[in-house]
């Protein structure tokens, strides 16, 4: 009895210890932290770099951090760090860890700071980190995403001002006509004629039977309109659609008088292109009108270039098949003709290959259960929880090329290879862990694509440390030559031929391959002095896997060149290997400015996708709102623009990244040649996805400067194009009138579908009065100065107005469905 009388009062008195003392979690709920990111108060963005995460717990209770880690991604690599709280380690590719020291508790709504620095600055909103998550250290299937604040890193008010004038300035100079292109892009030959052509009510037309496979396409044109309608009619239709010898493949000819529309071509295609340009003479307006009207032309036009393409990248961040199918569409309008299609990297494997169903439920698959090689590992925010289900069908795939074939549009789909690999190599090791466990190491050897004893050391240009195929393995080629197979029967399935193939090469690091047995076997047995000489090796391969196969082999710059001991340079022995090369290393102050003519003069097939004016993932501007990356070049409309295929040096003191370099300073680069200029086939756009989570973002990231693009791929050469015949003065009047069409005509087309980039406001103070003006036209300014965000119900902006020192003016342009531009703020 007093041995239970003791053990009560034991227990009370630890029940009222309990009471007196905080509560500590056993175990981490979800919603338990909250996250905020700032720049350290000694942030400067030049030598020091330091930053802040604050993590909250939002719970009643105390947490004891020391049972689990956070998780993030940064576009930018980290210094690790380790103080008395926590380490901060690079966990491959940009996935960093935060680990916190034993007996780490935190109390209930308190916070823990944690500073740690970058090695870049950060540059706007999409180099702030993100897909920040918490797992528990034993027990890993428990895991919680957890929401950041960030804060924006500005300058002072007077540096806003300053940019927003510099805007302003640069708005006002490029602004040297009234007028606007009649279409877009624009033809090799037009003639305008007085009068109009009105459509109303039942428009007839008349298609020669060569021509039927375009009806559908027809249709599909007549479907916008809700004022008019087609129906089919006999010799004396007003839509006439000819065939006529004597057009190349792509070629039309167009009348539009008083008789009606005249149509004719060689092709289907040719038609296509017509229809496009009858488009692109219409307004929005004209497609909701009972009556239509337009202008007398006669046009004779065929496309500057043969390929003019666009790729997108759905690897780093996944997109569907419906987005596809929409820029398909608006390629299309535009007369683009080629989609690169880029659906494979080191952060995702994103199309379903029957024979590998590794390749999409493990290269598919970004979750915080990557440790066990079920998935790989979250990279560009995907959080904790699993991406299972982020890939095309086999079926997406081939509806996809059947679009793509209605429009006259080729697909070309890209297998990265030997870098950029990461998922494939993930997913090959997953499958060869599984046939280990069944006994089977032939079949498990079989796919393999990585060397498990090569302890090389190295680096990608995304930071990873494993993700480059290895050559020595005879494996690698069965795998390639399967996935090529799978290729080539979903094309047969579609009704088409695959004809070319990317298998990417880019950026292979140094350090790679140098420690691996099997590459030291392959030099020994071909005799090879360096480790160089394995590159043309494996493209030569390569090639030989595509060739077997009837197929093109289309690559990266780097197909085309070689390492001799002192950088990558041009590899003369492959020009007469039919390798089509993708050049997008034109730097300004890179050294490689002229890489893309170096190529072609040397024989190579070669199309030029321009990273300093097309690669559409580089940010807009400065302005820390502005999303998308830098390292190649910021890239508003008029930079894209500059873009002159065959002479790229001419404009290039104008470009934003040329500026700073004086007049001659490239003189003694390598200009085309008449016979690079032969080998120069096309030019294409890209977007990359590291930064792109949504199509919306998509949709900001390449409208309007797609625009740019398809003028530049089709048009005819400009007069102003030439390194000694450059005008600013006609380059910037041509420029003019291709964003009075842009602006006020051909993004109002495209409003009820694309969330495109609305036009920034320019301000600037001039005798005691804001001026502000647009980007580009067709969009109504609206401000307000009472701190709130302006939008189409607030003040608009009709003429220049006086602010009172110290007041704030905010100001925006307005889309037709609501949607703002990014503010322009400016402080008295």
């Amino acid at each position: 009895m007093c041995k239970s009388f003791l053990g009560i009062k034991l227990f009370l008195s630890s029940i009222m210890a309990i009471s007196i003392l905080e509560p500590i979690h056993a175990q981490v709920q979800k919603d338990q932290f909250e996250i905020s990111w700032r720049a350290s108060e000694n942030y400067n963005g030049k030598d020091n770099l330091d930053l802040v995460l604050v993590l909250k717990n939002t719970k009643n209770k105390t947490v004891q951090l020391d049972r689990g880690d956070i998780w993030f991604n940064t576009i930018f690599p980290l210094v690790e760090k380790k103080d008395s709280k926590f380490e901060l380690s690079d966990k491959n590719g940009n996935l960093f860890c935060i680990r916190f020291a034993d007996g780490t508790q935190l109390k209930a709504k308190d916070s823990i700071v944690m500073t740690y620095a970058s090695k870049y600055p950060i540059v706007n909103v999409s180099t702030v980190p993100n897909g920040f998550y918490y797992q528990d250290r034993v027990d890993h299937s428990k895991h919680y995403n957890i929401p950041l604040q960030a804060a924006k890193i500005k300058g002072t008010a007077a540096d806003q001002n300053l940019f927003w004038e510099k805007l302003y300035d640069k708005i006002q100079a490029r602004d040297q006509a009234s007028d606007s292109k009649l279409i877009l892009p624009t033809p090799k030959s037009i003639q305008q004629k007085k009068g109009q052509l009105t459509l109303q009510g039942a428009v007839s037309y008349r298609v020669d039977e060569a021509f039927y496979t375009e009806i559908a396409n027809l249709n599909e044109f007549a479907l916008q309109f809700s004022g008019i309608s087609f129906t089919e009619g006999g010799e004396d239709a007003l839509l006439k659609i000819v065939k006529k010898a004597g057009y190349g493949r792509e070629a039309y000819g167009l009348e539009i008088d008083g008789q009606g529309i005249r149509m004719e071509a060689s092709t289907g295609t040719g038609i296509f292109y017509a229809l496009q340009t009858v488009r692109s003479l219409l307004t929005v307006s004209d497609f909701k009108a009972t009556s239509i009207q337009l202008p007398f032309v006669s046009i004779q036009d065929e496309p500057r270039y043969g390929y003019r393409g666009l790729m997108l990248d759905i690897a780093r961040n996944f997109r569907g098949k419906e987005s596809m199918l929409k820029y398909l569409d608006l390629m299309s309008h535009y007369k683009l003709n080629t989609f690169h299609f880029h659906f494979i990297d080191d952060e995702g494997w994103r199309i379903a290959i029957p024979s590998f169903p590794e390749l999409t439920e493990v290269g598919a698959n970004r979750s915080a259960m990557f440790h066990n090689g079920s998935t790989i590992q979250p990279a560009y925010g995907s959080g904790a929880e699993p991406t299972k289900g982020h890939y095309l069908t086999r079926q997406d795939f081939i509806e996809i090329l059947r679009y793509a074939k209605q429009r006259h549009i080729t697909v070309v789909p890209e297998i990265e290879t030997p870098g950029h690999a990461r998922a494939s190599i993930k997913a090959m090791e997953a499958r060869y862990h599984r046939y280990m466990k069944e006994g089977n190491k032939a079949e498990a050897e079989k796919y393999l694509l990585h060397d498990f004893d090569d302890k090389s050391v190295y680096s990608s240009a995304q930071y990873f440390n494993d993700n480059i195929m290895n050559p020595a393995l005879p494996s690698v080629y069965a795998f390639l030559g399967v996935v090529l197979d799978d290729f080539k029967q979903m094309y047969r399935d579609a009704g088409l031929t695959l004809e070319k193939v990317s298998l990417g090469g880019d950026e292979v690091p140094n350090g790679v391959w140098e420690k691996s047995p099997k590459i030291m076997e392959l030099m020994r047995k071909e005799n090879f002095k360096t480790v160089y000489e394995v590159w043309p090796y494996y493209i030569q391969k390569i090639n030989e896997l595509c060739h077997a196969r009837g197929v093109q082999m289309a690559g990266w710059e780097e197909m085309g060149m070689v390492n001799q001991g002192k950088g990558m340079d041009v590899n003369p022995t492959l020009k007469n290997g039919n390798i089509q090369l993708d050049v997008w290393n034109n730097l300004v102050g890179g050294g490689q400015e002229d890489l893309a003519y170096r190529l072609a003069n040397a024989g190579y097939e070669t199309v030029y996708i321009s990273a300093n004016n097309n690669y559409f993932d580089m940010a807009w501007s400065t302005n820390f709102d502005e999303p998308g990356l830098k390292w190649a070049s910021y890239a508003d409309l008029y930079q894209s623009y500059t873009f002159l295929p065959e002479h790229f040096f001419s404009t290039i003191e104008y470009s934003i990244n040329g500026a700073k370099f004086p007049k001659g300073h490239f003189n003694n680069s390598v200009r085309l040649t008449e016979e690079g200029r032969k080998n120069l086939v096309g030019i294409k756009g890209g977007l990359w996805a590291e930064t792109i989570q949504t199509v919306e973002r998509s949709d900001y990231m390449l409208f309007p400067r797609l625009f740019a693009l398809a003028e530049r791929a089709w048009s005819p050469r400009k007069d102003y194009e030439g390194d000694n015949a450059f005008s600013l003065m006609a380059f910037d009047k041509d420029y003019s009138q291709f964003i009075n069409k842009v602006g006020n005509n051909e993004l109002k087309k495209i409003a009820s579908t694309v969330k495109f980039r609305l036009p920034a406001v320019g301000l600037k103070e001039i005798e005691g009065k804001l001026h502000a003006n647009a980007e580009y036209p067709g969009f109504a300014i609206y401000y307000t100065t009472d701190g709130r965000m302006p939008t189409a119900a607030s003040a608009k902006y009709d003429a220049p107005f006086a602010l009172k020192k110290g007041q704030v003016a905010t100001f925006v342009t307005v889309g037709e469905d609501g949607r703002t531009s990014l503010p322009t703020v400016f402080t008295k």
